[in-house]
């Protein structure tokens, strides 16, 4: 039949069970820490940033504000983060790491990367180079038509 897309080779069928994957596995990691893979998400982020306004890191990592909004409240009762308010905008929330967030992030880091390691391992440097500027193209693809 034309134009019938067979489960093995839809993109989008064989991403989220990659995705699905990963997230059992970092949920797995992540069980003995006390966060969930989003709050891991937040906390990656602003380890490569320091700091940033809640609303940019929440584009960042496409998650609505009401769920920015509680994991940073865990994140925080955690002492990993703290919340201030932006200097240039009363009304915006700027968030970083606390020297326990920054540690956190050097021992979380790992996680990830282990779960990376694994999901890649028999891929070679150049495969893996390759898939994620792939990742990268179809996420600016769907971003450009769905959020524009």
């Amino acid at each position: 039949m034309a134009g019938i897309e067979k489960f093995s080779e839809s993109l989008g069928t064989q991403i989220n069970l990659v995705a699905r994957w990963m997230r059992t596995a970092l949920e797995k990691e992540l069980t003995q820490h006390g966060v969930t893979p989003s709050q891991w998400m937040l906390l990656m982020a602003l380890g490569q940033r320091n700091e940033m306004g809640q609303t940019e890191l929440g584009k960042m990592v496409n998650l609505d504000n009401a769920t920015i909004t509680r994991c940073l409240d865990k994140l925080q009762s955690m002492s990993l983060i703290v919340r201030n308010q932006d200097k240039e905008d009363r009304r915006a929330q700027r968030v970083s790491l606390t020297t326990k967030g920054h540690q956190a992030y050097h021992d979380w880091n790992a996680i990830g990367k282990k779960i990376n390691d694994q999901a890649s391992k028999q891929l070679s440097q150049h495969d893996k180079k390759l898939l994620l500027e792939s990742l990268g193209l179809i996420i600016g693809n769907l971003n450009d038509a769905y959020t524009g």
